[in-house]
């Protein structure tokens, strides 16, 4: 089941086929996972590439219809989130640098653990009838287009919005701004694995390094939750000295972060939207003529030989003369 569309399929068809196997993959995950930990994680990062595949193919299938599978399908992933955005909070606080400073680490831990410390029973029952009413769906929208033309204008847009989103991250720095870039750079890296056939050693490059980039970029946004705990009422019990000890070493490491990341991002966002978009149509169509040379058509059948006017009918070797 990879996540990729194949050479020879239509996008069409290879849209329902990705998006089916998506949406059966997660449901199996909440149904038959033997950890619940892993099987909602592995469903939400199921439900981000369907969503992935919602965006590049938005054009096609219309822009309401995009914003409420796609909302829909969100909604699922965000109502299975709460337990593991706890155990995030933990990890994220466990690995603070407050210059040695324990104490400030396990009064942190403490107030999250008092915050949330049972586990609400998650709505599993609920997530997979809505994953099953969503797969209904997904296997009737009507997709417009045809060849790259499907997908191309999709590719193009996300793309350009995840550009857009870095520049405006680093010129009016924010942690909203430095997660809407992260959205894009998942969308972007999920939308070069489907294309990756056309191009392997160039795509999967760009696949790399934007899951890279996409690790910075939740690093940086699991410190920006954690400092929005510190100053939320769950955190009323912290002391401000603490508050300020995690609050300033937060930042310090989400500068490091974004440090890191800038050079990344521009790297891999160098080129201009519509280059990018024609660029992968070129490589799309000459992977398909390259699959044309390699596995060339069968010959037609040898015609048999005319028989002469006149000419008496060769009998059969098993069939008896006639008397």
């Amino acid at each position: 089941m990879a996540f990729r569309f194949k050479l020879g399929e239509s996008f069409e068809d290879g849209f329902r086929r990705i998006a089916l196997e998506q949406v059966d993959r997660a449901s199996s995950q909440l149904q038959h996972g033997d950890k619940q930990d892993v099987a909602i994680h592995e469903t939400r990062k199921g439900l981000k590439r369907v969503r992935a595949l919602l965006q590049l193919m938005r054009p096609a299938i219309g822009n309401d219809t995009f914003k409420s599978e796609n909302a829909l399908i969100r909604d699922v992933g965000l109502s299975l989130s709460g337990a593991r955005d706890r155990d995030v909070l933990l990890a994220t606080a466990a690995k603070l640098d407050t210059a040695g400073r324990r104490a400030v680490g396990e009064t942190i831990k403490e107030a999250i653990l008092a915050s949330n410390g049972k586990r609400e029973p998650l709505p599993l029952k609920v997530a997979t009838e809505q994953l099953a009413a969503a797969r209904k769906r997904l296997s009737e929208l009507t997709v417009a287009g045809a060849g790259f033309d499907v997908i191309g204008q999709g590719l193009e847009n996300s793309y350009r919005r995840a550009r857009k989103a870095m520049r405006h991250a680093y010129e009016e720095p924010s942690d909203e701004a430095f997660h809407e870039w992260r959205k894009g750079t998942q969308r972007h890296w999920r939308q070069m694995a489907l294309l990756s056939r056309a191009w392997p050693a160039c795509l999967e490059a760009r696949v790399s390094e934007a899951r890279e980039l996409s690790q910075l970029l939740g690093d940086d946004h699991d410190l920006a939750v954690l400092v929005a705990f510190l100053h939320s009422g769950a955190a009323a019990g912290i002391s401000e000295e603490v508050v300020a000890v995690a609050e300033t070493a937060a930042r310090a490491q989400q500068e490091q972060l974004r440090l890191h990341a800038k050079p990344r991002g521009e790297r891999l966002f160098a080129a201009k939207p519509r280059r990018l978009r024609d660029d992968i149509a070129a490589y799309w169509e000459a992977a398909l003529r390259l699959k044309d040379l390699e596995n060339p058509p069968p010959p037609p059948p040898k015609p048999k030989p005319l028989r002469k006017p006149g000419a008496p009918r060769r009998r059969s070797r098993s069939a008896p003369a006639k008397p």
